[in-house]
């Protein structure tokens, strides 16, 4: 992790060991610049296959174990809409609003939030301690 601009953890590499036995690694800057590749990436390996986002909003793809060919969903040249970043959170937006109009509960509960916030404090933990940090 760096906090080279003083504006916090901002820049970071995380090694990733889940409960089941997969891995993954998160690489991501927001110090960096988006004109780079792959300036965010996210890769999860386990027993059953193996996903990689890019770029949050770019490219996703899950290549089934044992399996030649990858699922891999990006957005088209011209297809914008779906590779701006501040989109998804119109999209989300949009969901959540229809479905308290509706008298559901949200696409993504609160607690999932909770959940992540967990999880950047205990990467930060993790930093700053030298330590891997368990976390139930």
């Amino acid at each position: 992790m760096s906090d080279k601009t003083g504006q916090g953890y901002r820049t970071l590499a995380l090694a990733l060991h889940f409960a089941n036995g997969a891995v993954g690694s998160l690489l991501g800057s927001y110090d960096s610049s988006y004109a780079y590749a792959n300036t965010h990436l996210l890769e999860i390996n386990g027993s059953g296959g193996r996903v990689l986002v890019e770029d949050t909003v770019r490219r996703y793809s899950y290549q089934q174990r044992g399996n030649e060919s990858a699922e891999v969903w990006q957005a088209g040249y011209f297809n914008d809409r779906d590779r701006e970043f501040h989109r998804t959170f119109d999209a989300y937006f949009d969901a959540m609003l229809a479905a308290f109009k509706a008298g559901n509960p949200p696409p993504v509960h609160a607690e999932a939030g909770r959940r992540a916030l967990q999880l950047a404090y205990a990467a930060i933990e993790s930093f700053e301690s030298g330590e891997r940090v368990m976390i139930k």
